[in-house]
């Protein structure tokens, strides 16, 4: 699965480090819907619209939490 930070928070390393993480996981997660007959381009076109359907959340969220419309 995913490890740990083993970086500081804030540090350019940390951003390296889960820079590969994502682009590992996300590797691994194409070839599998490539094996079962998604193209790689359907499967990342809908893990971008998932991601940003999570940040427009994560979004209103904090809105809602500050108090703003």
């Amino acid at each position: 699965m995913i490890d740990p930070p083993t970086s500081e928070a804030d540090t350019p390393e940390r951003k390296v480090e889960l820079d590969q993480i994502v682009d590992y996981a996300i590797q691994l997660l194409v070839e599998e819907a490539h094996l079962v007959g998604w193209t790689r381009v359907e499967f990342l076109t809908a893990a971008l619209d998932a991601a940003n359907a999570r940040l427009s959340a994560i979004e209103e969220e904090r809105n809602l939490e500050e108090g703003q419309p």
